[in-house]
């Protein structure tokens, strides 16, 4: 303890003061014994006194100047530096204080300190009327204590966090927000402040709606032209091939009575068995571009369909199970059906290609509040913490398919392994699809 004050005083003005002056009273005695000691007697009366009344005051500013530099003189010159950083540092501060985006200041239990222009601006709170509240003056509703309980608790573990918030002005209006919060740590690394630095993003979200219902209806149009293309192919390609079939078997018939005709007969028999190929290939196209079983029977009779057509294709074994409790499926908009079943298609095709499953489980069920689909396989599953890369079009694909039904989608792992795909919509914005887009 001692040994640290003394440090601290001899680091202090004062203490430098003192050892300056200890400094210049120990050489003015060593020069004087210097001087009247050796100097003199050895030069005697030959030497002016006057030359010794200068050589004194010359030795002491020789042997001292480096004292006063080092004690005075350099830590003036380190505090001269350090102070101008600091301007610097503070210069910047200021300016990102007042920068475009909202800024305030919080001490360690969450108390505002100090908002900058730009949060006035967006909040509507002054200065005066945000300092000394919580950041929960802002608060819209639209978030429960979960999100905000899993906010701190990020906070505490990583010191920063960041994400989209909800909130509300002085106005009563609510607006989206990008939210970063940091935490100021301490000498011991304890927080001390919270910074939060925000930006209101309504105009990003109104162009992200923009957008989505832009894709929306593009995706309608395709699912109608498919349709349209569809019912064309029935009508005209599958009519012609069935008139063609029947023409075949009447020419065969009629060449069955002669006998010199048997070799004719092999070629017509090949080519009912090439218009056979052809109508079952058209037959798949026109599955492939609206199934009509979705159209007559309804999405759970879709899917079914579709999973015995995986089945058969791949040999990867497909059940579906559940439905909609009493006549809500048949009141199932048609948009919401198509995108569901289009959502299946794609995780199939998934299964296929990334999964290496074995079996695939796919459940349905609709209630008055919700419709729930899910799709669950035994494969390799997702790696834990993966970010669907920005080429990954099929599962970008089903999240923008369930966004613009204002649903939500999951991705996780089922309890025996594998990977699980939920949809999960609201009723009442699945009834609103209708004639939207």
């Amino acid at each position: 303890m001692v040994e640290h004050h003394l440090k601290e005083y001899l680091h202090s003005p004062r203490g430098a003061m003192g050892l300056i002056a200890l400094s210049i009273l120990t050489a003015e005695f060593l020069i004087m014994v210097l001087i009247e000691v050796g100097l003199r007697p050895i030069a005697g009366p030959r030497i002016p006194a006057i030359f010794w009344e200068f050589l004194d005051p010359l030795l002491l500013i020789i042997i001292v100047s480096p004292w006063i530099y080092m004690l005075a003189v350099r830590p003036l010159e380190k505090q001269q530096e350090m102070l101008r950083q600091q301007f610097n540092e503070l210069s910047i501060t200021a300016v990102t204080f007042e920068s475009r985006e909202g800024v305030m200041v919080t001490d360690a239990h969450n108390k505002i300190l100090r908002v900058n222009h730009s949060f006035s601006e967006i909040t509507g709170y002054s200065n005066e009327e945000a300092v000394g509240k919580t950041p929960g003056m802002l608060h819209s509703g639209r978030h429960d204590s979960m999100f905000y309980r899993n906010m701190w608790q990020v906070l505490e573990r990583d010191r920063f966090w960041s994400g989209e918030v909800w909130n509300r002005n002085k106005k009563g209006e609510i607006y989206p927000e990008w939210l970063t919060i940091t935490a100021v740590l301490g000498p011991a690394g304890q927080v001390t402040n919270y910074v939060g630095i925000f930006s209101d993003i309504t105009e990003r979200k109104a162009g992200e709606q923009q957008l989505r219902r832009l894709t929306a209806h593009i995706q309608t149009a395709r699912e109608e032209e498919k349709t349209r293309i569809a019912r064309e192919i029935h009508d005209d390609l599958g009519g012609t091939l069935t008139a063609l079939k029947m023409d075949v078997y009447r020419l065969a018939g009629k060449l069955s009575g002669y006998g010199q005709a048997a070799p004719l007969l092999g070629h017509v028999e090949s080519m009912t068995q090439l218009i056979d190929n052809a109508v079952g290939v058209t037959r798949r196209v026109i599955s492939d571009l609206h199934p009509t079983v979705l159209d007559d029977l309804g999405l759970v009779a879709a899917l079914e369909w579709q999973c015995g057509q995986f089945r058969q294709r791949t040999g990867i074994a497909c059940e579906v199970s559940g439905a909609g409790d009493g006549d809500d499926e048949s009141r199932l908009d048609k948009t919401v059906a198509i995108n569901l079943f289009r959502i299946f298609q794609e995780a199939l095709t998934n299964v296929v290609r990334h999964s290496g499953a074995t079996r695939v489980n796919a459940e349905f069920h609709q209630n008055g509040e919700e419709i729930i689909l899910t799709i669950s396989d035994n494969g390799r599953g997702m790696p834990e913490g993966l970010v669907i890369a920005p080429t990954s079009y099929g599962l970008r694909g089903m999240r923008e398919r369930v966004a613009q039904m204002n649903g939500q989608i999951l991705f996780d792992r089922p309890p025996g392994g594998g990977m699980r795909v939920t949809v999960i919509l609201p009723v009442a914005a699945e009834n609103s699809k209708e004639g939207e887009i």
